[in-house]
């Protein structure tokens, strides 16, 4: 109830971003970090460092990392995966072209975390600690 009447006082949510077809596979299976950089962007330097130094836990974790950059999604860790980089920009409603983002996406499909600014692993796996372990069907 009290949802309600904080819907009707500040209006409604933001509609959630719908899943990217070429994401689909992970859903149920795998948590998803998508990385939006530029190569003129310090940001994305230093969050590919921090994510590189956390690559075991991340694994452990079932996170696959992909970086949105130049036109295209490339797998931090991972070749074996075929996204659609303009694709999961807009349906992930992502930062412009040229702009620093990262998106967690859960293994529901829904995004659990939204920054424009780079996060520690640390950061990154309390968003996950908060997360279900499995799928709530």
């Amino acid at each position: 109830m009290l949802k309600s009447i904080v819907q009707e006082i500040i209006g409604t949510p933001r509609r959630e971003p719908e899943l990217p077809q070429s994401l689909e596979q992970f859903r149920d299976s795998k948590r998803v970090l998508i990385i939006f950089a530029d190569a003129q962007d310090d940001r994305a330097v230093i969050q590919d460092e921090w994510l590189r130094n956390a690559h075991m836990r991340l694994i452990e974790e079932d996170v696959e990392v992909f970086i949105i950059a130049g036109g295209g999604a490339f797998s931090l860790f991972d070749d074996g995966w075929d996204l659609d980089a303009d694709d999961v920009r807009e349906r992930l409603q992502g930062p412009p072209s040229g702009e620093f983002g990262l998106i967690l996406i859960g293994r529901d499909g829904t995004v659990k975390l939204r920054s424009s600014e780079p996060r520690t692993a640390e950061e990154i796996f309390e968003a996950l600690d908060s997360l279900p372990k499995s799928t709530p069907w």
